[in-house]
């Protein structure tokens, strides 16, 4: 039976009209965590969102539709794949939980989720952590991958594992090696993916 990765500690609501904002924590994980408890890994584009709410609830979630481009682990046939994420804005009422970031129309990333068959907070394994950008830098001229605040990978590795004492989540996965330089040493999406694959098998 898999283990969650995805724990909350607290999980708290605090009322702050006319919106809601919930307050989080995320535990630290390692990249050969994200990968194995991951039962989808996707690169996709976002091509669509819609907000939900359920009736007589204050309780809203935004599905955000995505175009499959690359499947890395799982199996998934379809073309577009919808997820859902806590909060979003309808009417007058916005929901926020801190430490996550809807993806936006448009964006184009790599995609860690938990489980595709469940509605739950946030979808992604470690939240930010597998949350992955795929972005276009014109001074290299090709792509890179970025972690979700905008860090650019450099490298995984794949021998490198969280400590064993718990920790929170600062929005990247022991194993991920950034940067804030740009050079050409950075990882692109086919090497990442690769890597990807090879944390899979």
């Amino acid at each position: 039976m898999r283990k969650p990765t995805r724990i909350l500690w607290p999980f708290l609501a605090l009322i702050l009209l006319p919106g809601l904002l919930l307050a989080s924590s995320v535990k630290q994980v390692d990249m050969a965590e994200i990968t194995g408890d991951a039962q989808l890994i996707f690169e996709g584009r976002v091509v669509g969102t819609r907000v939900e709410q359920a009736p007589g609830s204050r309780a809203i979630h935004t599905w955000v539709r995505f175009e499959v481009l690359d499947v890395i682990k799982g199996s998934y046939s379809e073309p577009v794949i919808e997820l859902s994420f806590l909060g979003g804005t309808r009417g007058d009422l916005t929901v926020k939980v801190s430490d996550m970031q809807i993806p936006a129309m448009g964006e184009h990333g790599i995609y860690f989720v938990e489980d595709t068959g469940r509605r739950l907070v946030n979808p992604l394994v470690g939240w930010a952590q597998g949350h992955f950008l795929v972005k276009y830098d014109r001074t290299l001229k090709r792509q890179m991958i970025t972690t979700l605040d905008g860090q650019p990978v450099k490298d995984i590795d794949l021998s490198a594992r969280k400590s064993r004492f718990a920790e929170i989540s600062r929005g990247v996965a022991h194993g991920v090696i950034t940067t804030d330089k740009l050079s050409r040493d950075l990882i692109d999406p086919a090497d990442f993916k690769s890597l990807i694959r090879e944390m899979a098998e």
